[in-house]
């Protein structure tokens, strides 16, 4: 029971450690993600990868390829790192 309660914890703490905006519409057929983990969980590169994870799902729903169009990167000790990511759904490139 105890280790259960222990896992529970943990698993609240961390996903409380990363955010994101999830993915929203900011043109035609342009979107964008704005993600942040701390250092413990990657930093810039966790947020990079929750980032780009989100935005191709996001894609694939639609059956369609993920374009970047723009990205930019963060970091800073107490916030961790974080990325916005600005991308398209291209026809399928499967």
């Amino acid at each position: 029971m105890r280790k259960a309660q222990s896992i529970i914890i943990w698993t609240l703490f961390l996903a409380g450690c990363t955010s994101s905006s999830g993915v929203f519409r900011v043109g035609e057929n342009t979107y964008q993600v704005s993600t942040r983990a701390i250092w413990e969980l990657g930093g810039r590169i966790g947020a990079k990868r929750m980032a780009l994870e989100e935005a191709t799902r996001h894609c694939e729903r639609q059956r369609k390829g993920l374009r970047v169009i723009k990205s930019s990167e963060d970091y800073s000790h107490f916030e961790g790192g974080t990325v916005d990511l600005v991308f398209s759904c291209d026809e399928s490139k499967q």
